[in-house]
Formats: structure tokens, sequence, C-alpha cells
């Protein structure tokens, strides 16, 4: 079958990039010929608040990789219909996060004639506010023959802001871990460093996470806070936070995007991933982490509890509340349980060859 990915792929950086080159794999491995549509800019500097929009480090011509789509500049979706026509993809998969890309989106697939037009959701709801965030939804899809989200919780919401004409054509799947990193696992892991990985918005609650320490820090002194991702406003006041905690001799912070080999490095330090999000609808974070065999601690939020197996392949505590958060992480330190048998059987079990099946059967 001939697939078109829509959306970011390398050499754009982020999750929904790696997200994409993981699943043409996953495509690829299976016998089907795989293309990305791919942006040639995806934000204008005035919406992008990061240092940059690339990482060279991820392969950007392991397939055919179509840069042509500007979301802002209509010109670019007419460009992009007409390579899509030349291709005639039997299957084209459109990578949804942000509303801001539904004009683009909506305007391509109502020109597309192919049989399968699948929005992969990574959310439904943005974590900002979109003014008539509701009415780009319907827009972006209403053509499709399929919505496929990646947890039950997006799934629900899925029904909740849409009317039933769109939402009946979702169907619940999943975020697959990554298996890129596998050569990549160290056995020189230590059992005394935590880890806060990811793009740091508000919403990740790296404040309550940063709360949470003084606790953590009088149970075991030796402790130690990996804190690394690029923050999407100001730094600085995680920054006056550890000062005014006293923390700071046991939290080290690297505030920026990271490639690969700093990934690997960091989680194959790490005895424990944190997640103190506020709200969720799933999180790659997760995938990152089991893949490195690290267990996971989050909150009880959106779809991240359909991701942790309690006890087995990590814990899950309230949202906002900095002593439930400590008193688990206190735990697992004190009992330092082996929990890599159990994240092993979760990541065979669920596979991007799965979700591959799932989104174009």
């Amino acid at each position: 079958m001939k697939i078109a990915i829509l959306g970011p792929a390398p050499p754009f950086r982020g999750g929904i990039s790696r997200f994409a080159l993981s699943l043409a794999r996953a495509f690829k491995d299976t016998g089907h010929n795989v293309q990305f549509f791919n942006f040639r800019e995806q934000y204008p500097k005035l919406l992008f608040p990061g240092k940059g929009q690339y990482d060279s480090e991820l392969p950007a011509n392991e397939f055919v990789n179509h840069q042509i789509l500007t979301p802002w500049l209509p010109k670019t979706w007419k460009a992009t219909i007409h390579e899509l026509k030349i291709y005639r993809p039997e299957a084209i998969i459109v990578s949804w996060f942000l509303p801001y890309f539904a004009p683009a989106y909506g305007y391509i697939l109502r020109q597309i004639t192919c049989s399968r037009k699948v929005i992969l959701a990574h959310n439904i709801a943005s974590h900002e506010k979109w003014l008539g965030e509701k009415y780009f939804l319907q827009y972006a899809f209403k053509p499709a023959t399929k919505i496929v989200t990646l947890s039950k919780a997006t799934l629900d919401e899925l029904h909740r802001k849409l009317p039933l004409y769109i939402s009946k054509k979702g169907v619940s799947g999943f975020h697959p871990c990554y298996d890129m990193y596998n050569d990549n696992i160290s056995a020189t892991r230590k059992d005394n460093t935590l880890f806060f990985f990811g793009l740091i918005k508000p919403y990740k609650g790296l404040d309550i996470l940063l709360q949470a320490m003084p606790k953590v820090i009088e149970a075991f002194p030796d402790v130690k806070l990996i804190i690394a991702g690029e923050v999407y406003g100001n730094k600085n006041i995680y920054i006056e936070q550890i000062q005014a905690l006293g923390i700071d001799n046991n939290v080290e912070c690297y505030f920026r995007y990271l490639g690969d080999p700093e990934i690997s490095y960091f989680f194959n330090q790490s005895c424990l991933c944190i997640l103190p999000y506020k709200s969720a609808s799933q999180s790659g974070v997760i995938a990152t982490s089991y893949s490195f065999g690290v267990p996971v601690l989050a909150t009880k939020v959106g779809g991240l509890g359909e991701y942790v197996i309690e006890g087995k392949t990590g814990y899950l505590v309230p949202p906002d509340n900095p002593s439930a958060l400590a008193e688990a992480i206190i735990n697992h330190l004190q009992q330092k349980p082996d929990m890599s048998q159990a994240i092993n059987e979760y990541t065979k079990r669920y596979s991007w060859k799965g979700l591959a099946e799932l989104l174009i059967k």
C-alpha cells in the first residue's frame, strides 16, 4: 500500500516528528511504501518561542520527504495537494496536535480522494487556549474517514468536544514505546538519580516537583534531580524557585532541547522518570522512558494512567500534590524495585507494528 504521512517529520525536531519517523519505519517493515508530506516551515517565528525548529541528528532522507507545506501560506496547500495527487496514496495519515494546522489540513483532506483519510490525534483540545478551537477541530476532522487517538481519555474528549457524526469515526489507539534507543540501554544506572524530561510548559508541573524535593532530600540527602528540556516561557521562574527552596546542590538544570545522545545519557543515569503534569492527553515521555527500562512516576490526569501499571512499570499520584509526589519518590528510593521485566513486557505488547495495522485496517 502507498501511504502518505502529512505533518512534521525529520528534520523538524520534537516528539511528533520522532513519532512520524518510527511509524514510517513500521509501515516500511510490513511492506508498505511511505512518503512524508512535510513542512517547509512549521511555525512563523512569532508563534514559536523555542530557539530552533530543526534537529540535525534526525535522518531527513530515510524516506521520500516532500518539504513543501507552510501552514499559513495557502499557495503551499495547493502545491502539497499537487504532489499528493502525483503520488496517489491509498492512505493518508495526518498528525494532529494543534488547531493552528486546521485550515491547511482541512483544505488538503477535502481535495484528496484516497479511501483512507486518517487523523492521528496526539490530543484533541490544545493545552493552550485557542479562539474558535471547536470550529477548527470540526473543519479538520470532518473529511477524515477515521480518527485514531492515543488514549481512551483522548477518545472520550473527542466525543465530548465534537458532534456524533464526527466523533463516531474515533478509535482508541496507543503510543508505542520507542525502539530507536534499544542499543543505548546502559547497565550503569544510578539508584539515586531522578529525571524530569521534555518540553517545559506550565501544565507540565515542574513547579510541583520542585516543591516536593525538600522532603525527598531530607530522606535521601544524596538524591539528584536532573531537569532537561527547553522552557517555553521564563526559565528564571524555576531557577528562582530552586534557589528559594535551597535545593541547588541536588538539582541539575539543562534548559535546552536534547538530541538523541544526550537523551540516552540522561536516561541511562536515571532510576525514575517523573511526570508531575497538571493536565495531559498522553505522553511520549513515558514511551521514551520505557525504552530505557526506566519506570515512571506520573499524575492521574488525562490518559497518563493508561500507560502506567501501578507498582509494576511505575506509580500514579494525584496532580498538584507535592506531598504525595514526595512520598512516592521516597518509597521508590527506599524499595529500589526492579521493574525492568514488566516494562519489557509492556513495550512488546504496544508495538509500532500494532499501531500501524490499526491505522490502516
